[in-house]
């Protein structure tokens, strides 16, 4: 915890040091000593610059289905800057850059966009009292990528300014590909890292109670209400991570085809523990990740 001296020879918290000048508008204004995760992890290195042209994939590959890769961010930071709301104003409370990164298959992502917005995705968490709402998340958008390179020649992959648009190998699913580019984007996932001591320590420092950053979705079926876990906010820098994510896609491209023409064939699924869950769940949850005192 950063702390300093007072006249009186006590030691007490420190205030930030400010990065930022008063009235910027970004997520994180004040210099914090934690050092953030990155999607991929550590061992993330992009593949050899001719990985696509070389037979062992270029003979092997089948064009499917395509998928579009967003970054997406919440909050109504331009009607109110002081007060930000919204995944915004979480990333402003917690001092974190949070983003929800996805894929769909619609060749509008502003389609899916619409939906999270109906839905209100990740805008509950656990309080004390139980289940609460935070406002804003009614209002994502999408927000521009900025990949460090070009993808490498013959990948099945275009960097677009707000979409990576892929072009998925044959026998891979949507929802296969969604379960994969999560896994390798769990690094830097938001629920895992807030719990992990170095979550924890950060929390402490900033006097936050890790279970707000710990989001909910509530999902209408009618008559009743699923509450599921929002697992798709991950600890990212559009301008410095872009190129890790554009490597990450690319692995996973390049990775099933070699392998299935290997046969090989990644079994990779879709597991969902997060729908299906009651309220009572989440509170377990919540109690794991115990305010600071």
């Amino acid at each position: 915890m950063m702390t300093r001296t007072n006249s009186d020879g006590q030691t007490i918290p420190a205030m930030p040091r400010r990065i930022r000048e008063e009235g910027s508008t970004a997520a994180v204004t004040h210099y914090v000593e934690t050092r953030w995760p990155a999607i991929g992890g550590k061992d993330l290195v992009p593949l050899p610059e001719g990985a696509f042209l070389d037979p062992e994939f270029a003979d092997a590959y089948q064009p499917s289905h395509v998928a579009y890769v967003y970054v997406a961010g919440s909050g109504d930071t331009l009607k109110a800057p002081d007060q930000p709301t919204g995944l915004h104003g979480l990333a402003r409370r917690f001092a974190l850059p949070l983003f929800k990164i996805s894929a769909t298959a619609s060749e509008n992502a502003l389609a899916r966009i619409e939906d999270i917005n109906l839905e209100r995705y990740a805008g509950m968490y656990e309080a004390e009292a139980g289940l609460a709402c935070d406002p804003g998340y009614d209002n994502w958008r999408l927000v521009l990528i900025h990949p460090s390179r070009k993808p490498l020649l013959g990948a099945p992959v275009e960097a677009r300014p707000r979409v990576i648009r892929v072009v998925l190998p044959s026998g891979l699913s949507l929802i296969g590909f969604e379960k994969e580019l999560h896994e390798r984007l769990s690094p830097a996932a938001l629920r895992g890292w807030i719990a992990s001591p170095a979550g924890r320590r950060h929390c402490a420092d900033l006097r936050l109670d890790p279970r707000e950053a710990i989001r909910l979705t509530g999902y209408n079926t009618g008559e009743g209400e699923r509450v599921s876990r929002a697992d798709e906010i991950y600890i990212f820098k559009p301008r410095l991570d872009g190129g890790r994510l554009l490597t990450i896609i690319e692995r996973i491209v390049h990775e099933f085809v070699v392998r299935d023409a290997a046969n090989d064939r990644p079994s990779w699924g879709w597991v969902a523990p997060n729908q299906g869950l009651g309220v009572s769940r989440f509170t377990q949850l919540a109690r794991n990740a115990s305010p600071v005192a």
